[in-house]
C-alpha cells in the first residue's frame, strides 16, 4: 500500500484490501478517466483520477488486456499546484519497477538534482509515441509528509530589500557565470561556501541546530524522491477530504529559492504553521512537467 495515502487524509484505508475496494468502488469509473494508452498487442493502460479536494485526490493506472480481464498496475495519492517551482532544464526517466518516471532536475539553487515522482505520466508516454524525448522547463512540484513539526523563524540582522535584492543578484550571476565555466566565479564561490562552513561550525558550539541552519533540502533515506526538509511557510491553507473527512494543510513552502506546496493531515504537524515560520518534515516530492515547453 503507498505510504503517503495518509498525508491525502486516506489514513482509514488502512489494509491492501480496503485501498483495492476503494478503487474499484470509487476511482475506476467511467467519469473519472482520464487518458488511454494503447499497447501492443491489444492490451492498453487507463488512467483514472478521482478528486478529494481541490488539486489533491487519488491517481489510479489499469491494465487491460484482450481477453477482457483487468488489473490495478498502480496507484497514488496526486498533489497538484499552478505555480512553477523551477525554470531549469527537467529530464524524465522510467522507473526500472513499473512504467512510471522520475524527473531530475540539476537546480544549482539548491546545490543538489532534485529527483521527484512525476504524476499523471501516461500524458508523457503519449506524448513519446509521437516526439523523441526530450527535457521540458516549467516544472510544478508538491510534497506530501506524514508527520512534521513547526519550527520558529530565525531573527535576522536587517536587511534592506534593495541590498538584499542586490546580494541575491549577485549570486546568481556568479552562480550562472560558475556553470559556464568561468574561473573567476568558480574560485568566488568556493570561497564564499567555505566562510560560511566555518560560520556555521563556529556557530554550532554555542547554539541549537535550527537556527544555525535555516532551510534545507536534503535526500532521505534509500528512496530517490524523498527528503528531508527545513522550508519557510510563505502561505497556509486548508482543506478536507471530501471521503474521508480528514481535515489538512497546504501549505506554500520555500527552501533556497525553490518553492513548492506540502500536503499533510492536521494531526499529523506539531505546532500553528503561520507565515514565516518554518516546517521540518521528511516529504515525499512530486512534479508535473509541462510538456508544451520542450528545451
Amino acid at each position: 500500500m503507498h505510504k503517503f495515502l495518509r498525508a491525502a487524509g486516506f489514513g482509514d484505508l488502512l489494509t491492501e484490501t480496503d485501498v483495492h475496494e476503494f478503487l474499484k468502488n470509487e476511482v475506476i469509473k467511467p467519469e473519472n478517466l482520464r487518458t488511454i494508452v494503447e499497447n501492443g498487442e491489444g492490451s492498453r493502460e487507463s488512467e483514472y483520477v478521482l478528486s478529494a479536494a481541490d488539486d489533491l485526490g487519488l491517481c489510479a493506472v489499469v491494465l487491460s488486456f484482450p481477453d477482457g480481464t483487468q488489473e490495478i498496475e498502480y496507484y497514488y495519492p496526486y498533489f497538484r499546484s499552478g505555480q512553477y517551482s523551477s525554470e531549469e532544464p527537467c529530464c524524465l526517466e522510467r522507473h526500472t519497477g513499473q512504467e512510471t518516471y522520475a524527473g531530475l532536475i540539476d537546480e544549482y539553487k539548491l546545490g543538489i538534482s532534485l529527483i521527484f515522482y512525476v504524476q499523471f505520466s501516461l500524458a508523457y508516454k503519449r506524448y513519446l509515441r509521437l516526439q523523441p524525448p526530450a527535457d521540458f522547463k516549467g516544472t510544478t512540484l508538491t510534497a506530501f509528509a506524514n508527520e512534521g513539526v513547526v519550527l520558529l523563524p530565525i531573527s535576522r540582522a536587517a536587511e534592506s530589500e534593495a541590498s538584499f535584492a542586490m546580494r541575491k543578484n549577485e549570486e546568481e550571476r556568479l552562480r550562472e557565470a560558475a556553470m559556464q565555466g568561468d574561473q573567476d566565479a568558480i574560485e568566488t564561490l568556493t570561497a564564499s561556501d567555505i566562510k560560511s562552513y566555518n560560520e556555521a561550525a563556529d556557530r554550532i558550539k554555542s547554539e541549537d541546530l535550527y537556527s544555525v541552519v535555516e532551510q534545507s533540502l536534503m535526500p532521505s533515506g534509500i528512496e530517490c524522491d524523498q527528503y528531508s526538509v527545513i522550508g519557510e511557510i510563505m502561505n497556509v491553507e486548508e482543506a478536507t477530504n471530501r471521503f474521508t473527512g480528514e481535515e489538512l494543510w497546504q501549505l506554500g513552502l520555500t527552501c533556497n529559492e525553490v518553492s513548492f506546496k506540502l500536503c499533510m493531515r492536521k494531526k499529523d504537524l506539531l505546532g500553528e504553521p503561520l507565515c514565516g515560520r518554518r516546517v521540518k518534515a521528511r516529504i515525499w516530492l512530486l512534479g508535473d512537467v509541462d510538456l508544451r515547453r520542450p528545451v
